[in-house]
C-alpha cells in the first residue's frame, strides 16, 4: 500500500513533467489534449483534497505538505492547460 505521501508526491511529479514538457514543445499539440489534461489535473487536486478532509489522521505535517503543494500545482496546472486550450497560437 502507497502511503499518503507517496500518491502526493507521485502526483506532483507526473504534473509537473507534464507542465515542463508542453511548455517546452514547439509544436501545438490538439486541443482535445490541453482539454483531457485540464480535467484530470482538477480531478486529481479534488481527490487529494477530499482525502485531506475525509481522512486528516493519515497524514502527518509533511504528507499534508506535499499534498497541498500537489493540489496547487494541479490548480495552477488546469489553469494553464485551460488557457492554451483557449488562446491561439500563430
Amino acid at each position: 500500500m502507497i502511503p499518503p505521501w507517496g500518491m502526493a508526491l507521485a502526483a506532483l511529479t507526473v504534473m509537473l513533467w507534464l507542465l515542463w514538457s508542453d511548455s517546452i514543445r514547439r509544436t501545438r499539440t490538439p486541443a482535445v489534449l490541453y482539454a483531457v489534461r485540464a480535467a484530470l489535473f482538477l480531478v486529481v487536486s479534488g481527490v487529494l483534497i477530499l482525502n485531506l478532509v475525509r481522512y486528516p489522521q493519515s497524514f502527518d505535517r509533511g504528507a499534508t505538505a506535499i499534498a497541498i503543494a500537489a493540489a496547487v500545482v494541479g490548480i495552477f496546472g488546469a489553469g494553464y492547460f485551460f488557457r492554451r486550450l483557449t488562446t491561439r497560437r500563430t
